[in-house]
């Protein structure tokens, strides 16, 4: 690997002293690893930019080396020149822990099931090339969870005039619902369609992630695909009301599916 300038960014800046640190203690990747509860190929795929550090990592090695909020601290500039929405890092943290996760989009097919071509049209507006790549690597990243041995149990609802949007070209559009028709035959993965003939939900985009023995937590976003974490408490309990009630207007899975071929033999 080529010599990492710390001056050339800010996960430059986080990964030369990832290295620094890590060789000065006399620690291989392997080692390093161990202490804070990764592989040391997880260690290797970081430090070689294949891999984000995420909060975990940072954390557990700001308290190996006793530096209070070094590491951690840098995630949000690292965030930030990869153009992601603040608190969006914290989200993808959660979604990861998740045994649950239910999604309500009004505006296009969420991340976790978009295709890298999809998320590539979906991105592109306004951005440097090399800061596309960024993003769409980072939502690729996030769909391992859909390989797991125990994946998470993942329910959508999708607004119907979604589907119609055309993303990039009719062709990326098609493979993209091509795409939702295999995902549909996953035994952890349901998609409803709300129909357009369904009422108006005052709700924006939102996500509530359910864990095994810990409280719900939510997702809003909003404008520019910004968004923020919200912690268990009233406002996510009203999510997670909203979605059920939002449910309720979707049409059945097996419709949900037909539509969604209808629409992908059409374009």
């Amino acid at each position: 690997m080529p010599e990492i300038d710390p001056m050339a960014s800010a996960l430059d800046f986080y990964l030369f002293h990832m290295k620094r640190l890590r060789d000065a203690s006399g620690l291989s990747q392997e080692a390093l690893g161990a202490k804070v509860g990764y592989t040391g190929k997880l260690i290797g795929l970081v430090e070689t930019k294949k891999r984000r550090p995420n909060i975990k990592l940072s954390a557990g090695m700001d308290e190996l080396f006793g530096i209070e909020k070094f590491f951690e601290a840098m995630l949000p500039r690292i965030a930030e020149e990869a153009g992601l929405p603040p608190g969006f890092w914290e989200y993808v943290e959660e979604e990861a822990r998740a045994s649950q996760i239910r999604m309500y989009n009004q505006n296009y097919i969420p991340g976790l099931l978009q295709t890298e071509d999809y998320a590539r049209a979906v991105v592109r507006a306004g951005r440097r090339p090399d800061k596309v790549d960024e993003l769409v690597s980072t939502r690729m990243e996030r769909q391992e969870i859909l390989r797991r041995e125990v994946p998470p149990n993942v329910v959508v609802l999708l607004e119907e005039g979604v589907l119609r949007k055309m993303a990039g070209s009719l062709e990326v559009t098609r493979q993209q619902l091509v795409h939702l028709i295999k995902l549909i035959q996953e035994p952890n993965i349901s998609i409803y369609v709300i129909p357009e003939r369904a009422q108006v939900f005052p709700e924006s985009s939102f996500t509530v992630l359910s864990f095994d023995s810990e409280p719900d937590l939510g997702y809003e976003e909003s404008v520019g695909g910004r968004g923020r974490l919200l912690e268990a408490g009233y406002q996510v309990t009203e999510l997670g009301v909203g979605f059920e009630l939002i449910r309720e207007s979707a049409l059945t899975a097996a419709d949900s599916e037909a539509l969604i071929r209808s629409l992908m033999e059409s374009g």
